[in-house]
């Protein structure tokens, strides 16, 4: 089992959302990830928490963002619930038969990620 945690201040992505717009998005979010965010209440919350989310589940893994696992390797959606979810796109990215768990939560001033691996 192995544990991943991040948190993201959100003064910061939205200094870099505001003077790169999409491209900044584009750079770590897949097209449905962006979907998501942009169809939040609070945006720049949603786009830190996915930030952090990510940065949590390479943590978890020990691989950090490298040449094996990238920004896109994996997307961070939410179920019916609205309860966030790993979904692997590249799934050589994770051990076999590994379940993840993954919470994140945002104030006014930053959002955090807590990923678990089993298996």
């Amino acid at each position: 089992m192995n544990i991943g945690v991040d948190i993201v201040d959100l003064d910061r992505i939205e200094a870099a959302y505001s003077r790169y717009g999409m491209q900044f998005l584009q750079r770590f979010l897949s097209s449905e990830e962006i979907a998501i965010c942009l169809h939040k209440p609070l945006i720049i919350a949603s786009i830190a928490g996915r930030f952090a989310a990510k940065e949590a589940v390479v943590k978890a893994l020990g691989t950090g963002i490298s040449g094996d696992v990238h920004w896109k390797s994996f997307e961070i959606l939410n179920d019916e619930r609205g309860r966030p979810f790993v979904r692997p796109v590249d799934s050589a990215c994770f051990p076999s038969g590994c379940s993840i768990a993954l919470s994140i939560a945002h104030d006014r001033h930053s959002a955090i990620a807590t990923a678990l691996i089993a298996g």
